[in-house]
């Protein structure tokens, strides 16, 4: 879409590793918004519902 002139400006990111993710946790640290979006996303029963 840069390319052919409808959008000015492109950025890639590079994903969060599940590493990276636990380690921030663990520290007590926050990460900006969406940086934590996974897909597929669970079916919001399976958060929800006791497993034991």
């Amino acid at each position: 879409r840069v390319d052919s002139g409808e959008m000015a400006l492109a950025i890639a990111l590079y994903p969060v590793s599940m590493k990276q993710l636990m380690e921030i946790a663990d520290t007590g640290n926050i990460m900006p918004p969406k940086t934590t979006w996974f897909e597929p996303k669970l079916r919001s029963g399976l958060v929800i519902h006791k497993l034991s």
